[in-house]
């Protein structure tokens, strides 16, 4: 799955700095969503929405063995799409079954639950936020994961990678610039939906996939990393500056001044690739434990966040909002080390035995290891 002369241990384990990075993500998206409605600080943090496009880094970073590891057999191909659809579905139908009954207890209709059932729901702004307003990603997401095979095919020869890769890089830029100018946020027309679905998120997709590429030629001396992951951090400081200063200008949220977390997508990418020269084992073991569970719980609080606003603006207004956010801080984690250790786990784990049975002994502990 990789070229002889890698270095082999960006594959040997899972890595806890993706880890941590997966939980913070959340974090960002929990904040952005949160903080307004509890009063929590926010100054750069209005700017974290762009933790979605840290996932979709992060997913280009995971992919990429597979992208760049040359073609599968079509078997290999059945067990990775049972993979991806045990690793995601089964957590997004029990998130989506909870929202559909807050809707029902609001007294509003259950409508568009065939789209969402299907993660097909990008198609408005309305349809995609009638339930959870973070939903709208998901539909993204497996669209990537419908991509690999497409990408590990075209990219399947060295000769061919070498000048085909940085020409679909350049075309997912242009393709998204592109998009900005005949957009149209009152309409959504197709320029619009494409922005915030394929091909409009490939870039951020195709950064991680870069990043991955650079672990495989060489790992940074600890100066250059500190300093490129400051500089990364300083760099998503500005943007943050500038997007508060675009809406503030405009006096209300413009998506277009969204856009700008393409620029975060790469301040995130440039910050993976400084962290990933720490050390496999960090000196403090509860480092990797957090880290870790952060990572494993990253998508159940996602998914289960938006559904424990409202206690938090409840309790915020009877018990004060750092004790009332404490709460439903709480309360949320709770849901989700339940809904990972319930079904999210063991639904991962089922999808892994059968995609083994599905291979032969040799190609599984192989396409399983990566």
């Amino acid at each position: 799955m990789t070229d002889s002369a890698a270095p082999p241990w960006p594959q040997q384990q899972p890595l806890w700095v993706v880890e941590a990075w997966r939980a913070l993500a959340a974090a960002l998206v929990v904040w952005v969503h949160w903080g307004p409605s509890l009063g929590w600080p926010m100054g750069p943090m209005a700017f974290a929405f762009s933790g979605v496009d840290l996932f979709f880094v992060l997913s280009g970073f995971v992919f990429a063995p597979t992208v760049m590891g040359g073609s599968q057999s079509a078997g290999a191909w059945g067990a990775y799409t049972l993979r991806r659809l045990a690793r995601i579905y089964p957590a997004y139908l029990a998130a989506l079954l909870l929202y559909a009954y807050l809707v029902h207890q609001r007294g509003l209709p259950l409508l568009h639950l065939p789209e969402h059932l299907l993660m097909a729901q990008m198609q408005s702004r309305e349809m995609v936020f009638y339930y959870n307003p973070v939903f709208w990603s998901l539909p993204s997401e497996v669209a990537f994961y419908a991509l690999v095979p497409l990408l590990t095919g075209l990219l399947a020869q060295p000769s061919r990678r070498a000048w085909l890769w940085p020409l679909l890089l350049l075309l997912a830029l242009a393709l998204r610039l592109a998009m900005v100018r005949p957009a149209d946020g009152v309409s959504q027309n197709w320029a619009y939906i494409s922005l915030h679905h394929i091909p409009g998120l490939l870039c951020e997709f195709f950064l991680g996939i870069w990043v991955w590429q650079l672990q495989q030629k060489r790992r940074l001396p600890a100066k250059r990393a500190v300093l490129q992951g400051v500089g990364a951090l300083l760099g998503w400081l500005l943007l943050a500056a500038l997007f508060n200063q675009l809406t503030a200008w405009s006096e209300s949220y413009d998506w277009r001044n969204g856009q700008i977390a393409l620029a975060a997508a790469l301040c995130f990418a440039l910050a993976l690739d400084a962290s990933l020269s720490l050390p496999h084992q960090p000196p403090w073991r509860g480092t990797l434990h957090l880290a870790s569970w952060g990572g494993k719980t990253s998508y159940s609080l996602y998914l289960l966040h938006t559904a424990w606003l409202l206690p938090a603006q409840s309790w915020s207004q009877r018990w004060g909002v750092l004790l009332g956010s404490a709460a439903a801080l709480l309360g949320l984690l709770m849901s989700c080390l339940v809904l990972h250790l319930l079904l999210e786990e063991p639904a991962r784990r089922w999808g892994r035995g059968l995609s083994q049975r599905w291979l032969t002994p040799t190609k599984a502990k192989e396409d399983f290891r990566a």
